[in-house]
């Protein structure tokens, strides 16, 4: 199992943040769609609940021993809920893996503690784990690996999205 965390300065609040990004279809769309080029549809957005699920499916360059096992192309569920109040709240999330489901696990949660008046940190953490007899630490790698490039870029396109919008 390898755990991780990724932290990044993201220009709003944390009730902003929760309200125009992890919440907002449009932004989402153009986070995975646009930018990252992946697949992406959500499946349930219930914001009165704290309940958000959607199936992604990234375009990623799979190591030649991983794909040999996996398949050409990967793609997941990710099912999420919101816990908790104000600056105590909490994204937890399972990710489902469409392949391998039994012996692949990441999970994880996001919280966004504020950063002065204006701005908050993005502070994601993350299990990974993969039990494949002979790839197993190199799919937790490589997925490790694939997860904080994209929430670098999230962050960029995040905070430029946000510019965009008018903060």
């Amino acid at each position: 199992m390898r755990k991780f965390t990724v932290r990044h300065q993201i220009a709003c609040t944390p009730d902003r943040f929760w309200e125009a990004i992890l919440w907002d279809p449009a932004f989402n769309q153009a986070l995975y769609g646009d930018l990252l080029g992946y697949g992406y549809s959500v499946r349930k957005n219930d914001i009165e609940n704290g309940v958000r699920e959607a199936t992604i499916t990234p375009k990623v360059d799979l190591p030649g021993p991983i794909k040999k096992v996996i398949g050409e192309s990967i793609g997941f569920d990710e099912n999420g809920r919101m816990e908790g109040e104000g600056d105590a709240r909490v994204y937890r999330f399972h990710v489902v893996p469409h392949t391998f489901s039994n012996k692949i696990s990441v999970r994880g949660h996001m919280e966004v503690p504020p950063l002065g008046a204006d701005k908050c940190h993005r502070i994601v953490h993350f299990e990974v784990g993969c039990t494949i007899f002979g790839i197993g630490k190199l799919v937790e790698t490589f997925a490790s690996k694939e997860v904080e490039r994209s929430y670098d870029q999230s962050a960029e396109f995040t905070n430029s999205y946000l510019a965009r919008q008018g903060g």
